[in-house]
């Protein structure tokens, strides 16, 4: 079964129907229907939290305990759907972190796709250029949003 990892900007764009949101749909469609497995990392599952409840707070990006109930919600109707959240393997992700200029989340995702030999759906977020081990990526979009 083919396995998938996604990043921040990746589910992102999902939920708010960003460019490149098909390519994200129908991964995660696959894995709705239980035809792929899907993960996000602890790390980027509290990005998606944070941007989301910026995102639906107030007129100035800052988050509402509504806006928080909101993001909740959207990563547990993610979860009842497939999407497995995931701790990432920490030293891993230290050490993918200390290599180069990549943030801390985006590296917790990697170390994710590394141990579980699974497939990174990113944007265009240059941080995955230069790595300091192989892992499969996809990008969804060569753009920024």
């Amino acid at each position: 079964m083919t396995e998938y990892v996604f990043d921040t900007e990746a589910i992102i764009a999902y939920l708010y129907s960003e460019p490149g949101h098909e390519t994200v749909a129908a991964t995660l469609d696959a894995v709705f229907e239980g035809d792929a497995e899907g993960n996000l990392s602890e790390a980027n599952a509290s990005e998606v939290l944070y941007l989301v409840a910026r995102f639906e707070g107030t007129a100035d990006d800052k988050p509402t305990k509504a806006s928080l109930r909101d993001a909740d919600r959207d990563l547990r109707a993610l979860e009842r759907r497939g999407l497995t959240i995931r701790v990432a393997p920490w030293r891993l992700a230290g050490e993918i972190k200390a290599d180069g200029n990549i943030s801390l989340a985006d590296a917790n995702a990697v170390a994710l796709a590394v141990e579980r030999d699974a497939t990174l759906l990113v944007g265009a977020d240059d941080d995955f250029d230069d790595l300091p081990l192989d892992v499969d990526l996809s990008q969804f979009r060569t753009d920024p949003a």
